[in-house]
């Protein structure tokens, strides 16, 4: 191969798996090639995901706050699907969009290491990759790589899966309407989230999903209060189903699927598959090297190296967790790591997310039942908010807390929460999962009163 240019770093994919690194090890001198397939800077979560479903839900809460207006003692006229107009609402998304990428970029070409392609990379070797971009072809060679490639939509295997109208979580996002009904396939976080913003913007919504409760991963007790809440506000969730078909044309769907061996067939003007994710492997020329992967993603060490030294993978490429902030942490870590600086890669048991429901479902480090399956003896500490002062002030008093901590050194491995306004809560939870603080530490933190982090001491002075 006729290798054009030698660089240090070749990193594929401008997501939150890839940037961070890329703008890192450009700080630290390093001459890095940055190649991103997609429209800007900023990957699945800022295109396809947390950030434009977080904008539509913006617009969703707001609604349902005037809704809700003449409690607290405030005159708002009646709404309903017609008054939204939609057309603003993806105005007001691109835009942030936009600006975000844009943003990212003008930071990017700020260092002098750090050259932006727009274009493909694929591996033709351990140490070499062709780039096409703009429709020309080169050859680079590069010392080290990180894959940060993420993931895309799954399909699901369902006759009919492929019939006009019928979406995948991109889809959605970019919908040019705000659907009468809509069916929703699949009851993870994507499917949850999506199924209460249409449903506050007028839409009739189902969610089928096959396991037997949503969210699978999440704290057992959380997710079947979330499902309770769901139904009461009148979203149709069927769980341990089996789709068998989509038959029908655009805007006029119907869905058959098994439940308990009975046949039920629910209509929708939209169906949306949204059964998760799967890493984006394809065309990155991995069979050129001694990197290996599967259906659960590029397969790599306790150092996000692959089998092939000098190449690492990163983010959603690697597989679960798929979090935005996750990957940026294990991006962070790989520059650090080749820069030679003493690096604690992040482990699984420590991560933080929130899921964006209403209200919504915050998560750090262990579940209940997968500290119990870690082999830990483990008692939980609860907190109803039903009694919180902050959550009755602002008009959703549902939800509760849930701190797991092991019996015997007392140190808490896990804060689950199901509130409304549960996301600025996790930082704290992070903090104390990520340093192991006991549930004796937690209660003599003195928290501000009237706020809903108050339930942190709380919950911990009433342990076991």
């Amino acid at each position: 191969m006729n290798v054009n240019t030698q660089y240090d770093l070749l990193i594929v994919g401008g997501g939150p798996g890839g940037t961070p690194a890329a703008m890192a090890l450009a700080q630290a001198g390093k001459r890095v090639l940055l190649v991103e397939a997609g429209r800007g800077l900023g990957g699945t979560c800022l295109f396809e995901g947390c950030i434009p479903s977080k904008i539509f839900r913006e617009t969703a809460a707001r609604r349902r706050e005037l809704k809700q207006a003449g409690e607290f003692g405030l005159s708002a006229a009646g709404m309903d699907s017609g008054d939204i107009d939609w057309s603003t609402v993806q105005a007001r998304k691109n835009q942030i969009l936009s600006g975000r990428a844009q943003g990212a970029l003008a930071k990017a070409k700020q260092l002098p290491g750090l050259e932006v392609t727009f274009g493909r990379a694929r591996l033709t070797g351990p140490r070499t990759a062709l780039i096409e971009s703009g429709g020309e072809r080169r050859e680079v060679g590069f010392i080290n790589a990180i894959l940060a490639t993420g993931s895309v939509a799954s399909r699901l295997p369902i006759p009919g899966a492929e019939l006009p109208g019928v979406l995948d979580s991109e889809g959605l996002i970019e919908i040019g309407f705000i659907p009468e009904s809509l069916v929703l396939i699949g009851g993870g976080p994507i499917g949850v989230e999506m199924a209460q913003i249409f449903h506050m913007l007028g839409s009739r919504v189902t969610i089928l999903e096959a396991a037997p409760r949503i969210l699978g991963p999440v704290d057992a007790v959380l997710a079947e209060l979330l499902a309770e809440r769901l139904r009461a506000d009148g979203i149709e969730v069927q769980t341990s189903v089996s789709v068998e078909a989509i038959e029908g044309e655009e805007c006029r769907h119907s869905v058959r699927y098994t439940l308990a061996g009975q046949t039920h067939i629910v209509e929708a003007q939209v169906v949306a598959i949204v059964a998760g994710r799967h890493p984006n492997v394809d065309g990155l020329g991995l069979e050129t090297t001694a990197v290996r992967h599967d259906r659960h993603g590029v397969k790599v060490d306790a150092m996000l190296q692959t089998d092939e030294p000098g190449i690492y993978a990163t983010g959603d490429l690697v597989g679960n967790p798929m979090f935005a902030h996750w990957a940026t942490a294990q991006a962070q870590a790989v520059a650090r790591h080749l820069l030679g600086a003493p690096t604690v890669f992040p482990e699984p048991a420590h991560n933080s997310a929130v899921i964006f429901s209403y209200p919504e479902l915050g998560m750090a480090g262990l579940t209940e039942d997968a500290a119990r399956a870690a082999g830990f003896d483990v008692a939980v500490a609860e907190y109803d908010y039903r009694i919180d002062a902050r959550a009755q002030i602002s008009g959703d008093a549902f939800g509760r807390l849930r701190i797991v901590y092991r019996r015997d050194d007392r140190r808490i491995v896990g804060i689950h929460a199901l509130v409304e306004g549960a996301a600025d809560l996790m930082g704290e939870a992070a903090l104390a999962v990520r340093h192991g603080l006991t549930i004796e530490q937690l209660a003599g933190a003195i928290h501000p009163h009237p706020t809903l982090t108050e339930a942190f001491g709380l919950a911990a002075l009433g342990a076991r």
